[in-house]
């Protein structure tokens, strides 16, 4: 059959069924499903940072063949690994011993990845930016990227620049992040005193939704018809004391008239 294989010198019988009933936690880091034109397609997503793999050698097939089976699909491997030796390692063909039934991991490396300085480039792909800094951060003047992009994307919107920040800083080695805090504090005019004032309003606001569907609850159990108009009005109300009044007034109001009068 063209196996090369070591003199034999014994064959045992073993079980065959392959339903491991001693339960074992195989997990991956993540794993997407790309729906495309021709079908979903699957991908196994681990992050490599070091060269101690010899138990990803028998786990990586073993995702492979779990997400194609459970989703009928094709699937791949991609293992993100920032450092070069490292990549180098994973890329490495995985022999099952079965001819034809190798598998050579696609890796993503620092050469696959852009440095992204300019802060507009990084506001406008935050997702290559954070692959960016992951990839490339250490130089002062990457990380200063982090924060100037952090502050761009801020000023179109905040929870966006947060997640950004809050991604890269997961993902950076523990130096770098840091680095990355420390010079957040000192050059990023929305981490520091915006920032807080940001969670104070991000808590009002949630104060404000709360009070507006409590009063939309009173008003359908007076049985008050409102139109989409003056359902619009209370929904995009901002002000806490305007929304308590119009609560007041919702307790004994026999009509919408009533409550805006």
């Amino acid at each position: 059959m063209g196996i090369k294989i070591s003199e034999i010198h014994d064959a045992t019988e073993v079980s065959e069924s392959c339903t491991d009933h001693k339960t074992s936690e195989y997990t991956a880091d993540a794993a997407v499903l790309l729906t495309t034109q021709d079908g979903p397609w699957g991908v196994v997503v681990e992050v490599q940072r070091n060269d101690r793999l010899h138990d990803k050698r028998f786990t990586w097939p073993l995702y492979l063949a779990t997400l194609r089976a459970r989703h009928r699909c094709p699937a791949a491997l991609l293992v993100i690994a920032p450092q070069p030796a490292v990549a180098r390692a994973c890329a490495a063909t995985i022999e099952t011993g079965h001819p034809g039934y190798d598998l050579t991991p696609l890796v993503l490396r620092p050469e696959h990845v852009p440095v992204m300085t300019d802060p507009d480039a990084i506001a406008a792909d935050p997702a290559m930016g954070v692959l960016s800094a992951m990839f490339h951060a250490g130089p002062d003047d990457t990380l200063d990227a982090v924060v100037q992009g952090h502050d761009k994307i801020a000023e179109a919107d905040r929870l966006t620049a947060r997640r950004y920040y809050d991604w890269v800083s997961a993902l950076l080695p523990e130096a770098a992040r840091k680095t990355l805090r420390e010079k957040m504090k000192t050059a990023s005019r929305w981490y520091s005193e915006d920032a807080r004032a940001w969670i104070a309003e991000g808590k009002a606001e949630g104060e404000i939704e709360g009070e507006i569907k409590l009063l939309l609850r009173i008003l359908r159990s007076r049985g008050i018809d409102i139109t989409d108009e003056q359902r619009q009005r209370i929904s995009e109300c901002k002000n806490p004391e305007q929304i308590e009044t119009w609560a007041d007034r919702a307790l004994t109001a026999t009509s919408a008239d009533e409550l805006f009068d």
